[in-house]
């Protein structure tokens, strides 16, 4: 039993899956957004008469912190990754068995104590996110090199990146210049994100990206683009943000991408 719940990974495999990874450490965080995943995926199942199975794909960030493997998104690949078709069996059974809300916390404590030989390993003391080439900043190009799509950490922990808008706004600038050299082009650039209905985060962005801007979904979600609006600035876990998504079953900040002509985010970030 003990094998079968703890994963074995290797940063140096093509399936590696870096971005779960830098989260993976936070020991306050994981053991609390895990939980909250579950719960939600549970509600989701009921809300939506949908499966576990379904849920747990649509809500990935829970595989991906578990598994820290990229397969775990496509359903015919998961039974490659070592150890996860056990766990992910011991998820399904138990949420699929659980039969009121009442019963929730039990199963769900019962999910994390089979869980925590495979979480506790990675957890690390005083941890913070490491520093990127652009800080907070990095990108990936997609669409035949014609679109650049920027991502973000809080590496500026424990302050908020909002602390330091000058240094967060060029270095966002720098990704996107060093992004655009390397790839002439790259026509837009867009962001997805809890961050994108947050005013302070606009102010970085062009009219066009908040008018462009779409809700991907406003419940579950891949990945920490929806699931990072749990962390606090310290990287802890926002309790109050946590209970909105428990009562509502929606997330106080919904998923959403959107873009603009990349000249338009150079000449806004430039003024």
């Amino acid at each position: 039993m003990e094998g079968n719940r703890r994963i074995n990974f290797n940063p140096a495999t093509e399936f590696f899956d870096g971005i779960p990874f830098l989260y993976a450490p936070f020991k306050e965080y994981v053991l609390k957004i895990v939980p909250l995943m579950l719960e939600h995926i549970w509600q989701q199942k009921h809300a939506k008469k949908s499966t576990i199975d379904e849920e747990l794909l649509h809500s990935g960030w829970i595989c991906r912190l578990i598994t820290l493997d990229k397969r775990v998104l496509i359903a015919d690949k998961q039974l490659e990754i070592q150890g996860w078709p056990e766990i992910k069996g011991f998820l399904q059974n138990s949420l699929e068995s659980c039969t009121s809300e009442e019963s929730l916390v039990k199963t769900v404590d019962d999910c994390i104590q089979y869980l925590l030989p495979t979480l506790e390993s990675r957890f690390q003391d005083n941890y913070r996110f490491p520093l990127r080439d652009f800080h907070c900043w990095w990108y990936t190009i997609h669409d035949d090199d014609t679109h650049l799509a920027i991502h973000l950490i809080n590496a500026y922990q424990p302050d908020s990146p909002f602390d330091h808008l000058e240094h967060f706004r060029a270095t966002m600038l720098h990704a996107i210049d060093h992004g655009l050299a390397s790839h002439p082009d790259i026509k837009i650039v867009s962001c997805g994100s809890w961050l994108n209905q947050v005013p302070k985060f606009q102010y970085l962005w062009p009219e066009s990206f908040i008018k462009n801007q779409k809700v991907v979904n406003i419940t579950g979600g891949f990945g920490p683009g929806v699931w990072g609006q749990y962390m606090t600035v310290d990287g802890g876990f926002n309790e109050e943000k946590a209970l909105i998504l428990r009562k509502t079953g929606k997330h106080p900040f919904p998923l959403t991408e959107s873009f603009c002509f990349v000249e338009e985010i150079i000449s806004h970030l430039r003024k």
